[in-house]
């Protein structure tokens, strides 16, 4: 991406916006988020959890609004001190305990509401209580004119108006948003459900093969070109090992689970004479190969690598 500072709109939907404030608080807190509970569940009052880099938890309510009233001199907020107010009721029982509070807005900054904020941390101060931050959408535009695969990943229209537009990092951002899912960050011990595992190595495999990426749900979150269009022969060459590797997991999951050597439990998978078969070590193990070689893509790329706890 260049130079030029773009200004970016606030998404059109609050499914589109709790994405997008979940990819925002990787960078902006350098550490793992995900969508709390799904659509219809109680989330008490969060939309999104996490820890930082310095093992904080945070959780995140995004409050998504649509075309707000205007006056002549400055977009008015919808955020007002009632509702912030009520959302800290939600925010002090959460389960487990906050150390930090996020309100995630598509409102433009406000001094009201910002100093009703700062006077609410001071009087929680030493009551181990949550802190509570606002992110305005001025915030978000600058982590996305920072780290250009959101930028690609969520206003390629806007780019290629500007022309800002780079195909292979339009590609690359949707690849890395594909693995960078609970399925590609966790110890397969750590798994809970052979079903949902299999799901998510099909909708990568889609991802790479078509350009277009699915959540859990089976909605189309965005689109790009298929991996096969990036430029490079070399980094088509490495696009090849992933795409190897996802079939040979989606095979030999399948066939360990029909075999008898995976079984799905109640809330968890069980791995009957692992220490011999060491399904999961090699499960772990391709999993964390397709992770490395698309971070040696990336970082051709000057972007920022994929995360992943799998050891």
């Amino acid at each position: 991406m260049g130079t030029l500072i773009l200004s970016f709109p606030p998404p059109r939907n609050w499914q589109d916006f709790e994405q997008l404030a979940k990819d925002v608080a990787k960078y902006r807190l350098a550490g793992d988020f995900e969508n709390y509970g799904r659509q219809g569940q109680a989330q008490d009052g969060v939309d999104v959890y996490g820890w930082d880099k310095d093992e904080i938890n945070s959780g995140l309510q995004c409050k998504h609004k649509g075309h707000t009233p205007a006056t002549a001199r400055k977009i008015v907020t919808a955020i007002t001190t009632k509702i912030i107010d009520a959302e800290l009721i939600l925010a002090d029982t959460f389960t487990p305990k906050l150390d930090r509070f996020i309100i995630a807005t598509t409102t433009f900054r406000d001094v009201e509401i910002q100093t009703h904020i700062n006077n609410l941390n001071d009087k929680r101060k030493g009551k181990g209580l949550p802190k509570i931050e606002i992110w305005f959408w001025e915030a978000f535009e600058e982590e996305i004119n920072k780290h250009s695969e959101l930028a690609y990943f969520y206003y390629d229209e806007i780019l290629k108006k500007f022309n800002q537009y780079d195909k292979d990092i339009h590609i690359l951002a949707l690849l890395k948003h594909s693995l960078s899912r609970p399925a590609f960050n966790t110890n397969f011990h750590s798994e809970n459900n052979c079903e949902d595992f299999l799901k998510a190595m099909s909708d990568t495999q889609r991802a790479f093969n078509t350009g277009k990426l699915y959540d859990r749900d089976g909605n189309l979150i965005t689109t790009s070109y298929p991996a096969k269009n990036l430029s490079k022969q070399e980094d088509r060459n490495e696009i090849t090992i992933i795409e190897r590797l996802l079939q040979k997991i989606r095979s030999f999951t399948t066939d360990n689970l029909r075999e008898g050597n995976i079984e799905q439990r109640d809330n968890f998978l069980y791995f009957p004479g692992d220490w011999q078969t060491k399904v999961s070590e090699t499960l772990n193990n391709d999993r964390r190969e397709i992770i490395d070689t698309l971070n040696n893509i990336l970082k051709r790329h000057n972007i920022e690598k994929v995360e992943t706890h799998i050891r």
